[in-house]
C-alpha cells in the first residue's frame, strides 16, 4: 500500500500538536510493513530519521503538485488539516483521501468571538466542501467526532475516532533534579505547557496560582511554551501579586520537558477547549499528578486518572491543587494511575487504527 503523507510540518522546527502528530505516526507508519510510505513536503529537508522516500513539492501550483505525485502511484493520501485538500486538483490525482482533523477552534465561536477573524470565516465556508472530496475523516477524539458531525454535516459513518499516542520518550527519570539548576528554579513547582492562545485560560490559570499563593504554599509556577512572555501575562502577574513565584521559560527542547514534568509536584491545565490534549498524556506518562479542566476531550483522555474541574471554578482548581501538595498517598495514587492511563495511547496502536482505515478505503 502506497501512502503518501503530507508533511510540511517537517520543513520547521516549530513543534506544534499536529506536528506531533505527523511526525509520530509517520515514524510509526514507516515501521509497518503493509506500508510503502512517501512523505510530501515542500523544502529539501531531511531532519527526520524516517524510512520513508521524500517528496519536495516545491511549486505549489495545485497542478503541478497533481501531476508530480501522479507519477508516483499513490494509493492513499492522507492530509493533517482539512484546508490542504484545497491544493488537489482532483481529475488528475485519482487517489484515496484521508484527513486528519486535530481542531474545531474556528466553530466555537462563544470561546473565540474576539478573535473571529477572516481566516475563520472563510474556513467555516469552505470546510464543509472539502470534507465531501475526503473519502474518510479521522478525528482525534469522540468529543470532537460528535461535533464534527455538526459543524461538517458530514454522516457520523465517515468520521472515524484515531486517538492520538504518547511517545515513549516521556517516562519517569530519577535524575531530573539537575533541570531545576539548568532554568533557575529554586522551589518546588506547579508546572503548565502550553503555546498562548486564548483557549488556555491564562487568567484562570494565574487566578488559580494566586489563590494556592495566598494559603502560604511555598511553590513556583512554571511556563513552557510560546507567546507567554507579553505585556498581557505580565500585567495579569503582577495584578495577581506573582511577579517572585512565575518562571517563564519559552521554547523548551523536548528533552528538557520530559526533565521538566518529571521534576515537577504536579501539571495544571484549566484549558478552556481541548482536542485532545497532549501535555495532559505527558505528564502522566512521566508519573506526575494531573489536575486539569473537564472541558471538551480532557475526560476523555484523562479518564479518571486526573482531578479534573471546571475551567472557570478558579477556586475549586486552587483546593484540589493545594489537596494534591498536601497529601503524599494522594500523589502516589494518581502517580499510579496516570501511568496505567497514559499506556492506553500509543503511537503504534494510532498507526495500525490508521491503517486498519486506510485498507478499508481501498476496498470500497
Amino acid at each position: 500500500m502506497r501512502v503518501g503523507l503530507y508533511i510540511p510540518a517537517i520543513d520547521t522546527p516549530y513543534i506544534g500538536g499536529p506536528t506531533k502528530y505527523q511526525i509520530n505516526l509517520a515514524e510509526a507508519l514507516a515501521e509497518l510493513d503493509e506500508i510503502e510510505l512517501f512523505l510530501l513536503h515542500h523544502r529539501d529537508v531531511r531532519r527526520l530519521n524516517i524510512n520513508a522516500e521524500h517528496i519536495v513539492l516545491k511549486d505549489r501550483k495545485p497542478i503541478s503538485w497533481e501531476l508530480k505525485l501522479r507519477k508516483v502511484n499513490l494509493d492513499i493520501i492522507h492530509f493533517n488539516v482539512i484546508f490542504a485538500i484545497r491544493r488537489i486538483f482532483f481529475p488528475i490525482l485519482n487517489c484515496k483521501k484521508v484527513i486528519t482533523v486535530h481542531g474545531d477552534e474556528h466553530w466555537i465561536r462563544k470561546i473565540f468571538a474576539n478573535y473571529d477573524q477572516l481566516n475563520y470565516r472563510i474556513r467555516r465556508l469552505m470546510e464543509p466542501l472539502l470534507c465531501r472530496h475526503a473519502d474518510k475523516i479521522i478525528a482525534v477524539s469522540s468529543n470532537l467526532r460528535n461535533r464534527l458531525v455538526q459543524f461538517l454535516k458530514l454522516p457520523k459513518s465517515k468520521i472515524e475516532v484515531v486517538h492520538e499516542g504518547v511517545s515513549s520518550i516521556y517516562k519517569p527519570i530519577h535524575d531530573s533534579g539537575s533541570i531545576k539548576e539548568k532554568y533557575s528554579i529554586s522551589r518546588p513547582f506547579v508546572f503548565h505547557v502550553s503555546n498562548l492562545s486564548p483557549k488556555k485560560n491564562p487568567k484562570i490559570l494565574l487566578k488559580t496560582f494566586g489563590e494556592v499563593i495566598k494559603k502560604n504554599f511555598d511553590v513556583d509556577l512554571v511556563i513552557a511554551g510560546a507567546r507567554w512572555n507579553n505585556k498581557h501575562v505580565k500585567n495579569m502577574i503582577k495584578k495577581f501579586a506573582l511577579a517572585s513565584h512565575v518562571k517563564i521559560l519559552g521554547y523548551v527542547p523536548e528533552q528538557d520537558l520530559v526533565c521538566l514534568y518529571n521534576a515537577a509536584e504536579l501539571f495544571f491545565s484549566p484549558t478552556l477547549h481541548e482536542t485532545f490534549g497532549f501535555p495532559v498524556l505527558e505528564a502522566m506518562a512521566c508519573g506526575i499528578p494531573v489536575v486539569a479542566s473537564n472541558a471538551y476531550s480532557i475526560p476523555e483522555v484523562a479518564g479518571s486518572a486526573a482531578i479534573l474541574c471546571n475551567p472557570y471554578d478558579y477556586n475549586n482548581f486552587a483546593d484540589n491543587i493545594i489537596r494534591v501538595l498536601e497529601n503524599p498517598k494522594l500523589r502516589e495514587k494518581m502517580r499510579v494511575n496516570g501511568l496505567k492511563n497514559a499506556k492506553n495511547f500509543s503511537w503504534e496502536r494510532c498507526a495500525k487504527q490508521t491503517t486498519k482505515i486506510f485498507k478499508q478505503i481501498l476496498v470500497q
